[in-house]
């Protein structure tokens, strides 16, 4: 009975392990990108990095720069972009939460196409209705640092070395 129990136990935390996307992005959605043509009511999941909040009086509108979404649904760091859409959703979103450069993923249907001057170019751009907005907790600059590593730490090379501990 124990034994059962414990493996019961050891197999439901290896599975765990299995869950990469978090519960609020699962699903089955289009492989459409943003810079793809796409019909309306298409149901997407897309992510990358926040470039402007537009809060309206009812809604508020998130400009998105998408990059290709990693295994668990998180933007990739890379140069390249698929394309800019705007993600929009009822309420009010705090421009000072939603940073420039903040990570988001969002699920939703695309609306329709909305244009926007960008310097003096006329973008055109998806417009999604946002069931789903993910926030990604901000990446760590971890630096690593390399320490060598002697072979032979306390003796040296040679076997005559007397090594740290020789005292006179």
């Amino acid at each position: 009975m124990s034994r059962s129990i414990l493996t019961l136990a050891i197999g439901a935390c290896l599975l765990t392990g299995c869950v990469t996307i978090p519960e609020p992005l699962r699903g089955e959605f289009s492989t459409l990108a943003p810079d793809q043509p796409g019909a309306a009511a298409e149901r997407v999941r897309w992510g990358g990095r926040l470039i402007e909040v537009l809060p309206a009086a009812d809604q508020t509108c998130l400009e998105i720069l998408g990059m290709p979404l990693d295994s668990s649904a998180r933007p990739q760091f890379l140069d390249a972009d698929i394309g800019r859409f705007r993600a929009c959703k009822a309420g009010f979103f705090d421009p000072a939460v939603f940073i420039s450069g903040r990570e988001v993923t969002v699920t939703g249907a695309i609306e329709t196409q909305v244009e926007r001057k960008i310097g003096e170019y006329t973008y055109r751009m998806p417009q999604v209705r946002v069931e789903t907005l993910f926030l990604w907790p901000q990446r760590l600059d971890i630096e690593r640092i390399e320490i060598y590593s002697d072979p032979f730490p306390f003796f040296g090379v040679y076997p005559w070395w007397p090594g740290p501990y020789y005292y006179h």
